[in-house]
């Protein structure tokens, strides 16, 4: 009867459902709920189907590891009562989201209070990341922030200047392509450079183009101030590139994949798609794109509707998954010595030869000269 259903189905098909089961078999318990959690508030399920004997605590512990606890907590209430956490974990999972929520709110004000700062200035603030993307969020104060990056077009210099003069803040500048700053407790990078041309040939041919689609059009008033906010075209070559970073260099979380699919549940039909994949064909990106795309359908509850026509690679897909539930490299950075260190990055950037041979049309022994130059040169300029 198993034989008589998978042979009803396309061979495309049947091997993406005996992927799926592999990948489920391969799972801890607590990650395939932290999947089902998640699924369940994106796609907005009631019929929440979990395992027995999950360990709260342990999902609560991935979920803030993965920058979801939020959103797996909205879940929770879809849950019937026999399968939610007990009250301890629910009281500090709890916690764990008020804070949240006051840390976004801080965060908020204080990009609201840079912004008129410019603004008082003649100076338009465009948000990359960050709140930006929280807006496409069922509930944007559930995303957890970070650093406010930021691009002031060719206003950088004279922004940073007036930051020193007129606020009394230092700026630093030992970076590769942005300065940095401690704004109301918030670390503000502000970007000259989209990406890091110091690093390889795809970075130098993106910086032109996003320059060229860096227009400060879509504007969002906020209580004083005005942020502007990228076109979606720009967004998604510049969201994929920098999530393709973070998954070749190390790892990559959840929360930067429901960063993906939310903007795409809302921006897919105001994207130039022309554009973006000869972009993403151009620099040797296209099939991350694609799996990352199926990821978002298959796992996390997205419509496939919000994406362009998917070409799985049902291995790949399972593959990057488990690495961004489990990383195959797992060992922790070392302190002490700079040879320990240089020796860990070294074993590191072999480990995950095969993700940055899927993200970086470079050879990888291209991307490790290159690389490595990139490193000594800031490393010479901090020492100055």
């Amino acid at each position: 009867m198993k034989w008589r259903f998978l042979s009803a189905l396309t061979w495309a098909e049947g091997l993406l459902l005996v992927s799926l089961v592999f990948i489920s078999s391969k799972m801890t318990k607590e990650q395939d709920t932290l999947l089902s959690l998640i699924k369940a508030t994106v796609s907005g399920a009631h019929n929440v189907r979990l395992k027995a004997d999950v360990c709260w605590a342990k999902v609560m512990e991935e979920a803030t590891r993965q920058g979801v606890q939020g959103i797996c907590f909205d879940a929770l209430e879809l849950l019937p009562g026999e399968y939610r956490p007990d009250k301890a974990v629910l009281l500090e999972w709890l916690g764990q989201v008020v804070h949240l929520e006051r840390l976004y709110e801080s965060h908020r004000k204080a990009i609201d209070a840079l912004s008129f700062f410019y603004q008082q200035n003649g100076i338009k603030m465009m948000l990359l990341k960050g709140y930006g993307l929280s807006l496409y969020w069922p509930k944007p104060e559930h995303r957890p922030v970070g650093d406010m990056d930021i691009y002031l077009g060719g206003c950088w210099q004279e922004a940073d200047r007036l930051v020193g003069e007129r606020l009394g803040i230092r700026v630093d500048d030992g970076h590769e392509h942005h300065t940095c700053f401690s704004f109301r407790g918030t670390s503000v990078e502000n970007h000259y450079d989209f990406v890091n041309t110091k690093v390889n040939g795809s970075a130098r041919v993106l910086e032109v183009l996003f320059k060229k689609l860096a227009s400060f059009d879509r504007a969002l008033k906020m209580e004083n101030g005005v942020i502007y906010l990228p076109s979606p075209t720009l967004n998604a070559i510049f969201l994929i590139r920098h999530l393709g970073q973070h998954f070749a260099g190390a790892e990559a979380t959840l929360r930067q994949l429901l960063d993906w699919g939310f903007f795409m549940q809302h921006e897919n039909e105001n994207v130039d798609w022309d554009l973006v994949v000869s972009t993403l064909k151009g620099i040797g990106i296209y099939g991350f794109f694609q799996q990352v795309n199926a990821i978002c359908v298959d796992y996390l509850g997205f419509a496939s509707s919000s994406f362009p026509e998917i070409v799985r690679d049902a291995a790949l897909e399972r593959r990057i998954m488990e690495d961004i539930l489990s990383p195959e490299f797992c060992e922790e950075k070392p302190k002490g010595s700079t040879l320990r260190v240089i020796c860990f990055k070294t074993r590191r950037f072999f480990a995950n030869r095969w993700k940055r041979e899927l993200v970086f049309r470079e050879g990888i022994w291209s991307q490790l000269w290159h690389g490595s130059f990139a490193h000594i040169m800031r490393f010479n300029s901090i020492k100055d």
